[in-house]
């Protein structure tokens, strides 16, 4: 299974096969900015000039764009599932959780933003089952890359949040109590109906590393500091 590697050109590559995925370092601007998503883009040579994106909600809905039939896709919601060859989807996060779908064979594949609402809704459970729903693709055939988010680290969090969560991706240090976003991630993407081999989770915590990753978090949600990165990716043809 590939794992996620940050290469020097300022993005993260996920290697898997006919599905190309990116996500960005903020080498490359804030991607909340057209111009800037265009470049970094145009740097991946991407089929299109920009990435589909949605008004995230920290929700669960999933939009669908099928080829030849664009019906699914929705105004708002929090991921996308495509199996139409050339389109470029993506979602923005800045300690979040960026995960990537993909069937074995190439036919589809889907990109989520997950932060702790989003995976206590079940975000990733709704876009396994809609593989299924959408493209007749099963869970134990689908693959995953849970990307660079808040750590455990420096993911810490109050009774409310926690008490919403397993224990086994909770964290206790200092009497303080960290969730374990990735963790939960993938312990969602099992109970899914994934396999523990399928599923690759990236060390990488957007907080700590900050020459690499914009943070919410550490910049307190203002400042020009505070951007956001594109999680995005295509079919080949």
């Amino acid at each position: 299974m590939p794992r996620p590697e940050t290469e020097p050109q300022g993005f993260l590559r996920i290697e898997s096969g006919p599905v190309r995925c990116a996500f960005t370092t903020r080498a490359l601007g804030d991607m909340r900015y057209a111009r800037q998503r265009q470049e970094a883009l145009a740097l991946l040579r991407a089929p299109e000039p920009d990435a589909r994106l949605l008004r995230q909600v920290h929700g669960k809905g999933i939009s669908v764009l099928r080829r030849g039939d664009d019906s699914g896709v929705l105004a708002q919601g929090d991921g996308w599932l495509t199996d139409q060859p050339g389109a470029v989807v993506g979602v923005v996060v800045a300690d979040c959780v960026p995960v990537w779908m993909w069937d074995r064979s190439g036919k589809a594949a889907g990109v989520i933003h997950a932060g702790w609402r989003g995976l206590e809704a079940g975000i990733l459970g709704a876009a396994a089952a809609g593989f299924s729903r959408s493209f007749s693709i099963r869970a134990c055939d689908l693959r995953a890359a849970v990307g660079p988010r808040a750590g455990a680290c420096c993911y810490r969090v109050g009774p409310d949040v926690a008490g919403r969560f397993r224990r086994e991706s909770l964290r206790l240090s200092g009497g303080e109590t960290f969730l374990d976003l990735g963790a939960e991630a993938r312990a969602q993407l099992l109970e899914a109906g994934l396999e523990p081999g399928a599923v690759a989770v990236a060390p990488d915590c957007t907080v700590c590393r900050a020459a690499l990753f914009y943070s919410w978090r550490r910049e307190g949600g203002r400042g020009p500091r505070c951007g956001q990165m594109l999680a995005c990716l295509w079919l080949g043809a």
